[in-house]
């Protein structure tokens, strides 16, 4: 389908406009290739482990687990344009977005995307950080992050502690190929550290970072894809223990079919939630042998590994499956909640969720859509009927983040709570100077969420202004009252 890679990225001077946090990273290489040949350059909202939520991606119409904690408080939304860098403010064309948030407390917050920039021999995409202190959002540019001749961005970020953040993504070169970035944030500083991939690993081929979840300073768990010498298209993992980074491909369920890698490779992680050191459940895509792109999920406790085939709701179609899985969000251990969308029988997309019970079995459900949605999702072209993200303060307890197409071919995002197993959808607030229209350039997007207190959440994303301009989006959500 997060993300954009989800990475994913951008190429609006085309009329393309793919996902940013967790699609088919073929959409990325298809993108930076054609951005590349022009010039130019999607639940984990990562709150701190010891926070009220963690993320993940998508609502779900019914299904999540039932919860005895109490009932979420009430939110009120409100929207706000993401201010830029000195040397992106203004530029011509701009293209700016944020694919992830991290707040380790209520109201100390950092996001991460991508901008447009004017540099010395010309305009190029970097990586953006907005970091939320005393009630304002000061933005930063990551010029180690950056891309004159193809795409680049901040992909996710996770912040154990105010002031010390991981934060992860990808650039490419003039020719599309995609190198992996891992940035630290220490002292005030963001410094580059580069990251390892599998031993299998053509290094001169495209590999992505798509999430990161640090469940304590020091301790974090990667994900993303890499090309082997095999030839093959697969997810792997960069996990930091002790000062040190070392990768590993990712495991895949039993009925994989090894992917050549192409523009329409599909197989990778897109997401990752660890509520504890050395218990962390991340989710992706694969291609089975039967040729259908599946939704699964890994699960690591202790040093292994268990991948595991996600189910779909019974009206899934049973050939031409298209599912995947961009958030996942464990508020705790043994209780997690994973989000995407699937195809039902016929070929529309629909919203999923995945619920982890006490027995260890995930069950699926699938979110109904809201009354005003077209009959045709249109998912071959917009890819936007799924869930972007998500935050748990339980099972039973979530906000999350999605987008789907009206009957007027508006995309449309929204926000969507759950309570005591029912799914609630609002249309997300945009900003005063934004415009809407038909067709996949005039849509704007909501990507991840996070929650760190009862009450307090911010979701990041994306939306089309006035002025011809794509802005990065800030959702705030207060207690509300009345």
């Amino acid at each position: 389908m997060h993300g954009t890679h989800a990475e994913s990225h951008q190429a609006s001077h085309a009329g393309v406009r793919p996902r940013l946090r967790r699609p088919n990273p073929a959409v990325i290489a298809a993108a930076a290739a054609l951005l590349a040949g022009i010039g130019v350059a999607g639940c984990q909202g990562h709150a701190a482990p010891a926070a009220a939520s963690s993320a993940a991606r998508s609502p779900s119409s019914s299904g999540a687990e039932q919860s005895s904690v109490a009932a979420p408080v009430p939110l009120e939304w409100s929207a706000a344009r993401a201010p830029l860098p000195a040397d992106a403010d203004g530029v011509s064309g701009q293209f700016a977005s944020l694919t992830d948030v991290s707040c380790p407390k209520a109201g100390s917050c950092v996001a991460v995307g991508y901008d447009k920039a004017s540099g010395a021999s010309g305009d190029v995409f970097q990586g953006l950080v907005e970091t939320l202190s005393g009630g304002t959002w000061t933005p930063a540019a990551v010029p180690d992050v950056s891309s004159a001749k193809g795409v680049a961005s901040l992909s996710a970020v996770s912040c154990p502690a105010p002031g010390n953040c991981v934060a992860v993504g990808f650039f490419s070169s003039a020719t599309g190929v995609l190198t992996p970035v891992i940035e630290t944030l220490s002292g005030g500083r963001w410094n580059p550290v580069k990251p390892p991939l599998p031993g299998d690993a053509v290094t001169s081929a495209s590999a992505t970072l798509t999430d990161v979840a640090c469940p304590a300073a020091g301790t974090c768990v990667a994900t993303g894809w890499y090309s082997s010498e095999a030839g093959d298209h697969d997810g792997y993992v960069d996990t930091l223990a002790n000062g040190t980074w070392t990768a590993a491909d990712g495991l895949l369920p039993a009925d994989a079919d090894p992917e050549q890698f192409s523009s329409t490779a599909s197989t990778y992680l897109a997401a990752i939630a660890c509520p504890a050191a050395g218990t962390c459940v991340a989710s992706g895509q694969y291609r089975d042998v039967r040729g259908q792109t599946r939704a699964f999920i890994d699960t690591l406790a202790g040093d292994a590994w268990t991948a595991t085939a996600a189910p779909l709701p019974g009206d899934a179609a049973t050939t031409g499956q298209v599912a995947g899985l961009w958030a996942v969000g464990c508020p705790a251990p043994g209780t997690c909640v994973a989000a995407g969308h699937y195809l039902k029988r016929g070929g529309q997309p629909r919203f999923l969720t995945e619920t982890l019970s006490a027995s260890g079995a995930w069950t699926a459900a699938a979110p109904s859509l809201p009354a005003d949605a077209a009959a045709d999702q249109k998912w071959s072209e917009y890819a936007n009927t799924t869930v972007g993200g998500l935050a748990c303060e339980s099972a039973g307890n979530c906000v999350a983040s999605a987008g789907y197409v009206t009957k007027t071919n508006a995309l449309v995002p929204l926000i969507e709570t759950l309570s005591g197993g029912t799914w609630a959808a609002a249309k997300a607030p945009l900003p005063a100077d934004a415009v809407s229209g038909s067709g996949q350039a005039n849509g704007a997007y909501l990507e991840l969420v996070t929650c760190p207190a009862a009450g307090s959440c911010v979701i990041v994303g994306s939306y089309p202004a006035a002025d011809g301009s794509v802005e990065g989006l800030i959702e705030t959500a207060v207690p509300r009252h009345g």
